[in-house]
Order: C-alpha cells, then structure tokens, then sequence
C-alpha cells in the first residue's frame, strides 16, 4: 500500500461497505440502495490505485466536491419536505 491515506480510505471503504451490508440484510427495503453504495463507495476508494499523481489530485478534488454538493441537495431537500420542522 501506497501511503497511510490510502490505507485509511481502505479502511473507513470496507467499514462502510460492511455497514451497508449488514442494514441491508436488517431493512430488506432499503438493499437496494445499500448495494449501490457499497458498489459506488467501492468504486471511489479506488482513486487512490492511481498511478499518475495528478489524476489523483483530481479526483480526490471531485469526489470532496460531489459529496459536498450532494450533501447541500440533501439538506435543502431535507428543509422543503418539511424535516425536522414539519
């Protein structure tokens, strides 16, 4: 393995995955989402596999961001459904 960040990726990727997996098999309505999370989740964590620096960098950059901004769509959704105000 390459750095200690990649082996906490690692680490935090499979902790995750294994938690999907097992609330899925908990909430069978919800393992379907569970499994493509584990799948995207997986899919991600390979960016540190990269050999070229730069598209490391990259990556990483779009990822941070995707999750920043999928994070604000959540919360403004969240807010106009009514959440935790209704």
């Amino acid at each position: 393995m390459k750095n200690p960040i990649f082996k906490a990726v690692l680490i935090g990727a499979v902790f995750y995955i294994a938690l999907m997996i097992v609330e899925g098999a908990l909430h069978p309505a919800i393992l379907p989402a569970a499994a493509i999370g584990a799948v995207i989740l997986g899919f991600l964590a390979t960016v540190f596999l990269w050999e070229n620096e730069h598209a490391v960098h990259k990556g990483e950059v779009i990822v941070l961001w995707t999750m920043v901004l999928l994070f604000v769509v959540y919360g403004v959704t969240f807010f106009f459904l009514g959440g935790v105000f209704a």
